[in-house]
């Protein structure tokens, strides 16, 4: 990544900012000129934007590809999210963030796409900062701590067959979704320091899958298995399928 950066610093001109990387270069300098509506000093940008493809590009591409992949497996909840797409907001204009209450149905499969999946399946490394007890443990100073979310995303004492992927199980009687049980989803971590991109994490995965299902459909060919077995790293990923197709729901106006 310190290559990465040197290299576009070396070829940044800030009258022609191209990427994340030239933009924080300028802010940099803004600066160092003594501006005081940034506050980015040089000697951080390589560790702003290794968090920002890691915690931030990365794991969002890895939640809507696992959606993706989870819809040609199951096209029935895919017709469902189209249908509930074309009541609310038809074919005349894109999905808007303001639409999201209005789609229970939607956020009800990713909240079970986060919680089925658990592509980040531990929080990043942690340690004490004092010596603490939790449920009668005794956990030391100093000590590095991890949440295993993917097995509170999978305790059957939460959940009614965690196995199962079954978006309805977020849907209370009247189609809205249920406050109580969703905030049971891990996967942004836990306490204060839970992920600080958690919302707009949220507000990416949402727009981009209200988006993508809105214009597309996506399918494999028949007879053709999915593999979903996970590939383990930082985050989960699923194995390619060169079977993956899109097509246009409905052609395009003008």
């Amino acid at each position: 990544m310190q290559k990465t950066v040197q290299e576009h610093y070396r070829d940044f001109d800030q009258n022609n900012i191209q990427d994340i990387t030239g933009a924080l270069f300028k802010h940099s300098q803004d600066k160092a000129r003594g501006s005081t509506h940034t506050n980015v000093p040089e000697k951080l940008i390589t560790n702003l934007v290794n968090d920002i493809f890691g915690a931030g590009f990365d794991t969002v591409t890895t939640a809507v590809s696992w959606s993706l992949m989870y819809l040609v497996t199951k096209p029935e909840i895919q017709k469902k999210i189209q249908e509930e797409l074309d009541t609310v907001i038809g074919r005349e204009r894109r999905p808007l963030l303001s639409d999201r209450p209005q789609l229970p149905y939607l956020e009800a499969f990713i909240l079970e796409i986060f919680r089925h999946t658990s592509f980040l399946p531990f929080t990043i490394p942690h340690s004490t900062t004092r010596a603490t007890t939790l449920n009668d443990f005794y956990i030391p100073k100093g000590i590095c701590v991890l949440v295993n979310q993917w097995q509170v995303n999978h305790d059957q004492k939460i959940w009614r067959d965690p196995s199962v992927f079954w978006p309805e199980r977020f849907l209370s009687a009247d189609g809205t979704i249920d406050k109580a049980l969703s905030e049971k989803v891990i996967l942004f971590g836990l306490g204060k320091r839970r992920c600080v991109g958690e919302m707009i994490g949220w507000w990416e995965v949402f727009l981009f899958l209200a988006i993508l299902l809105q214009q597309m459909e996506f399918s494999v060919p028949f007879g053709v298995k999915v593999d979903l077995t996970p590939i383990y790293g930082l985050t989960m990923k699923h194995p390619r399928c060169e079977q993956f197709q899109a097509q246009l729901r409905f052609p395009r106006s003008g």
